[in-house]
């Protein structure tokens, strides 16, 4: 996103009160489904979304692929699903910005007898903000709480997942089947990259199964687990060994090690990343294959992924090699796999303990180890059904990508990023005459960039009118007292143990170079593309996050301490503060 940001400041820039509230990238919100939340869509997308992402992928393809998969999760009716084709049920698009909808994951909480105030708890922590829910005569429907019923007891006991497993397949065949897109024509690239939609809605099923799912087993050990143990869920759940998220940290530390070891590439990292995968490919060709490697499994991954707009490891090597470039300083002992053994380790004494409380019980037993083996499952197949949707995406990105650069090339764009401030129908303008479109994109640039510098609500209700946008503040820090010694950052559990050191607030992962290894990291929200740091952080802090999200499940998985919505944490602490994270009791102390 650099490239565009630098793109939006070269255009002619328009002041914020000028841009419409009704943005290309925006939809409409549902009244049926009316509230709207800005909590997990920061981890999908943390900022607006590009023109092009939005009306080739998101609006056509994402949006109502979500919406039936609730349908298939058995949450919703299919006539509830297409209620509006205009609105989607399960999200929308306000200030250029995500929202998931609210009410469509409180329906599946009433129908399936838990009720909304169970799934507002794990999904935003109850936060106080939160509009109520409105009852409406449809909630209650016995064919569909029969439905979520028998999908319950699915979740509860099942040990395969089909769709998940057949959208891995596809995913991973279509990288496979990739074309040599150098020797395509631009007509074939714009075809390619449309050609993977359909693949996108499609893997929207699993997601969405997988996501709601990934909850279910917690709340039923919760439902055990004697409060007064000071044991939280998710410390019996700990690292579950298959989630696809992690696994990228795992290879860059294994590639960390070889440039550890090899005083020459060492040498070569010194020397900074402007350059560096040339001089790599020059210099130490068998460390540049393994890299290569890399990319080819794993370069679909980078920040705000789920935007065909946003770079990815592919697309800017660089963005891994900055991550090899901060675990290489690590010694040996801190690999993922001893921190992994470490957490497991202390996840079978907590667990030894709860057994022995709940000796003699039996139900309560059974109980706990069917919700036990379901929250591991659904933690890594969560995982996995986001990585299939964003491979596909990459696809299309990296196609659009080699158009791009030669339209850059050729001068017909100021930078190649800026393709993607284009619209789906301006592709093909753009294949014949692309001065026509271009005063239109060039102006997009600019509106995004003004998108992108507003602070937007936390929450959206249809039945309010909405702010416009020239009453949104500008994003910038806000009048908050810093936290003192003593003060006490309360969030939710996130991943269990403690960790005393000093915290990096970055609030941007291009920030990466100032984060010091075996500090506490403290960021507003992540997605895959930090997953490494978290190899070389003492613990982590985030201001938002849902039990289920990105930064909970990675923390177990590889034994760090994390918590998680601990509300304006990146404003309160400071940079250099000494902090005790405490991820079982869900506090962040300053020493």
């Amino acid at each position: 996103m650099d490239d565009l940001n630098a793109a939006a400041e070269t255009s002619s820039a328009v002041p914020i009160g000028t841009v419409s509230d009704d943005w290309c990238a925006d939809t409409p919100l549902n009244s049926r489904f009316p509230v709207y939340t800005r909590f997990n869509a920061n981890d999908v997308l943390p900022d607006p979304i590009t023109p092009l992402g939005a009306d080739l992928v998101w609006k056509p393809q994402i949006l109502p692929g979500l919406g039936f998969g609730y349908v298939e999760l058995g949450a919703l009716s299919a006539s509830e699903a297409a209620l509006d084709r205009s609105a989607s049920p399960a999200g929308a698009f306000r200030y250029g910005h995500l929202y998931i909808n609210v009410t469509a994951a409180r329906l599946n909480g009433i129908r399936s007898g838990l009720g909304w105030e169970v799934i507002d708890a794990a999904f935003f922590g109850n936060h106080p903000d939160a509009p109520p829910h409105e009852p409406h005569p449809d909630d209650d429907d016995p064919v569909i709480s029969a439905r979520i019923a028998a999908r319950t007891e699915w979740t509860l006991t099942t040990e395969t997942f089909s769709e998940i497993e057949e959208d891995t397949l596809i995913s991973d065949r279509l990288r496979e089947a990739r074309p040599d897109l150098s020797q395509l024509s631009n007509a074939a690239l714009v075809s390619y990259a449309r050609s993977m939609m359909p693949m996108v809605r499609l893997m929207c099923r699993g997601e969405v199964v997988g996501s709601a799912s990934a909850a279910i087993g917690p709340a039923v050990i919760a439902s055990v687990l004697p409060a007064d143990m000071g044991i939280s869920t998710f410390d019996l759940v700990g690292p579950v060994g298959d989630v696809v998220s992690a696994e990228p940290a795992e290879q860059l530390w294994h590639l960390s090690r070889e440039v550890h070891r090899d005083t020459g590439l060492g040498a070569a990292f010194d020397t900074g990343l402007v350059g560096l995968t040339d001089r790599l490919r020059r210099d130490h060709p068998e460390f540049s294959a393994s890299f290569d490697a890399f990319l080819r499994t794993y370069g679909y991954r980078g920040p705000a992924e789920w935007d065909i707009g946003a770079d990815t490891w592919e697309t800017r090597p660089e963005l891994a090699l900055a991550l090899v470039d901060q675990l290489r300083h690590r010694d040996d002992d801190q690999s993922p796999g001893i921190r992994r053994a470490e957490a497991a380790a202390r996840t079978e004494i907590l667990l030894e303990r709860v057994m022995e409380r709940l000796s003699g019980d039996d139900a309560a037993l059974a109980t706990l180890q069917m919700g036990l083996a379901s929250a591991r499952r659904f933690a890594g197949w969560r995982e996995r059904g986001k990585s299939n949707c964003v491979k596909v995406i990459n696809e299309a990105r990296v196609a659009l990508r080699e158009w791009a650069n030669r339209l850059a090339n050729e001068g017909h764009l100021d930078d190649a990023s800026q393709i993607f401030m284009a619209l789906d129908d301006d592709l093909d303008v753009l294949l014949h005459d692309p001065a026509l479109v271009m005063p239109a994109i060039r102006q997009r640039a600019a509106d995004w960039a003004c998108y992108a510098d507003l602070e937007i609500p936390l929450f959206l209700d249809a039945r309010i009118p909405r702010i416009p946008v020239v009453e949104l503040p500008a994003r910038a820090p806000r009048e908050t007292r810093a936290a003192s010694p003593g003060d006490v950052l309360t969030g939710i559990p996130a991943s269990g143990g403690t960790a005393s050191a000093r915290a990096t607030v970055i609030t941007d992962i291009s920030d990466i170079a100032r984060f010091e290894p075996g500090n506490v990291l403290v960021a507003p929200q992540t997605d895959p593309s930090w997953t490494p740091l978290f190899l070389v952080a003492a613990a982590v802090v985030v201001d938002v996050g849902a039990p289920s999200s990105h930064a909970m499940i990675v923390s177990r998985e590889l034994g760090i301490p994390c918590v998680a919505a601990v509300t304006q944490a990146t404003l309160r602490i400071v940079d250099g503060m000494h902090v005790t994270v405490d991820g079982s009791a869900g506090t962040v102390t300053i020493d």
